[in-house]
């Protein structure tokens, strides 16, 4: 009786033993005991978005006493410059925000820790979660869903009698119902900013090849070479030479009109669409009392979204110079998964990438804006689908659609100063630019 008694003790405690390890393993770096310390977050955005954060900043701090989250937050223009500069020197932020663009040049200075297996990233879309990888090594976690989409007065759309597509459709399709709208409305509504030469055609540009021409994946770029090709280029920029009177808006107008947030051609009744990133549509919202609405890029009847590209919103880096990873690594992995964030930060990033983080807000409509409520729609219809790849691609070609590259190359086309042809040799010697230099 002594014996079995012994036995079935000495199994207790061996289960609390390996209850209590792998609780701890489970916990993260709090089960070691409190966290306590400091360290720096920083990011960019507007006014609702510093707010937002602090707001969750300090619940967290709130929840962990001893505890302090500094803030640092700027505009976009110069962040990248700054940070770069701040990693030479060893004083990066604890957490900072990447474009996703970014992550090649920051893992490659060694400014970012390898995090693989220290988050729990389960409940993200595993093909964006996938982009924060390098190497096999997870150097980030993505904090936001922001698809590519087109922008739409609905209210011009429902005056002239246009019916905007729905599921499948083409390019082809796209073309015509702008023409329609040029002509119904005697030529003083336009169909779309000649995005050739505009902020954008790093998304129209990849997606017209996927879906027109028909190219797979990994276009436009692996790690490690760029596949576009100057016949792409021709293709693309002759296309668009070849739609009817009032597709495009004059490229004078084009040049000038949109290269603001506030000045952009949809609220304004200058073009029925534009293509932009879902997460910007709030705030074009603002600028109309016209009802705008969003949909999907065509996709030429292949059902597959396969114009979508797996490209996280934003991404948090862990800096690898960093003396208390413990506590960075603990907050960010609330930050990007924890629903009570989520009550928090709402879609001010982006709609959110944990499943329980959207699920809490969608269980409550008052909780998200009508216009909210849209993004969400769209980024669920849009990631539910087949997506491709995204890779960062080499080194130095984050450039390639800036005003020295692409879009110079699409502005000399939409003035006519160089035919498609040539803007397919000029896209070469470019391309060749940014690889030897």
């Amino acid at each position: 009786m002594k014996k079995t008694k012994s036995i079935f003790f000495f199994t207790a405690l061996l289960f609390m033993a390996v209850f209590a390890a792998c609780s701890k393993k489970a916990a993260g770096p709090e089960a070691g005991g409190p966290l306590s310390g400091e360290i720096r977050f920083s990011w960019w955005g507007n006014e609702a978005r510093n707010n937002t954060t602090i707001e969750a900043i300090r619940f967290y701090e709130a929840k962990h006493p001893g505890v302090k989250v500094i803030p640092e937050y700027a505009a976009f223009d110069g962040y990248y410059n700054k940070l770069m500069a701040q990693i030479a020197a060893g004083n990066a932020p604890d957490i900072f925000t990447m474009n996703p663009e970014w992550l090649p040049a920051v893992v490659e200075v060694g400014g970012v820790s390898d995090i693989t297996g220290l988050i729990d990233i389960s409940s993200h879309n595993p093909q964006v979660a996938a982009a924060c990888s390098i190497g096999g090594k997870m150097y980030g976690v993505n904090v936001s869903l922001n698809a590519n989409v087109i922008l739409y007065n609905k209210t011009v759309a429902e005056e002239l009698g246009i019916s905007m597509p729905e599921g499948d459709y083409t390019w082809d399709d796209l073309i015509n119902i702008l023409a329609e709208a040029y002509q119904k409305s005697g030529g003083k509504i336009y169909g779309m900013p000649d995005q050739r030469m505009k902020n954008g055609l790093e998304t129209i540009f990849p997606a017209w090849c996927m879906t027109h021409l028909g190219k797979e994946p990994p276009f436009p770029w692996t790690d490690t070479e760029i596949l576009i090709t100057g016949d792409d280029v021709s293709a693309f920029m002759d296309y668009f030479n070849k739609a009817p009177l009032g597709v495009l808006l004059p490229p004078d107008e084009s040049a000038l009109l949109g290269s603001g947030n506030d000045e952009h051609p949809v609220p304004m009744r200058k073009t029925l669409i534009g293509f932009e990133y879902s997460g910007s549509f709030a705030m074009f919202q603002s600028q109309t009392q016209d009802e705008l609405a969003m949909m999907e890029y065509p996709n030429n009847h292949k059902g597959k979204g396969n114009a979508v590209s797996a490209r996280p919103g934003l991404i948090e880096g862990v800096f690898s110079g960093g003396r208390n990873k413990a506590l960075a690594v603990d907050f960010l992995a609330w930050f990007a998964n924890d629903p009570e964030a989520a009550l928090i930060l709402k879609n001010v990033r982006g709609v959110l990438p944990s499943t329980a983080q959207r699920e809490v807000l969608l269980a409550d409509p008052s909780l998200l804006s009508p216009s909210d409520q849209k993004i969400s729609a769209i980024v669920n219809e849009v990631f539910n689908k087949t997506i491709n790849p995204y890779s960062p691609g080499p080194t130095g070609v984050s450039t390639l659609f800036n005003d020295q590259y692409m879009r110079s190359v699409g502005q000399e086309v939409a003035f006519g100063r160089i035919t498609p042809r040539e803007a397919g040799r000029r896209f070469e010697e470019l391309k060749d630019e940014i690889i030897n230099r």
